[in-house]
C-alpha cells in the first residue's frame, strides 16, 4: 500500500506567507525550472494543480508537500520565515 502525501495547495501557503498567490505561484515555476536544469526533481516539493475560484473558474494552483513548505520557508527571511514556518508545522501536525 503506497503512502498518501499529506498537501497543502499553494493558496493556503500564499496566505501564511503574505504574499498574493500569483506571486508564489511565479515563484515556485522560477524554483522548478532551476531544479529542472539541475537535474532536480520538482515533483517532491510540488505539483501542478487547480481549484475552483468564487466564480467557478478553474484556475491552477500548486500542491505543495511538506518538503516543499520547508523549501519555501528556507527562501523567506527573519520574522516572515519564522512565523510561516510554525504556521506550516502547525498545519502540518493538524492533518
Amino acid at each position: 500500500m503506497s503512502k498518501i502525501e499529506q498537501v497543502l495547495t499553494s493558496i493556503e501557503v500564499a496566505q501564511m506567507v503574505g504574499k498574493d498567490h500569483k506571486y508564489l505561484m511565479r515563484d515556485i515555476r522560477n524554483y522548478s525550472t532551476e531544479m529542472t536544469g539541475a537535474e532536480i526533481s520538482p515533483v517532491e516539493f510540488w505539483t501542478e494543480s487547480t481549484y475552483s475560484d468564487s466564480k467557478g473558474q478553474i484556475r491552477p494552483c500548486y500542491s505543495v508537500t511538506k518538503k516543499g513548505c520547508e523549501f519555501i520557508a528556507h527562501k523567506l527571511t527573519r520574522k516572515k520565515g519564522t512565523v510561516f514556518t510554525a504556521r506550516y508545522i502547525n498545519r502540518f501536525h493538524e492533518m
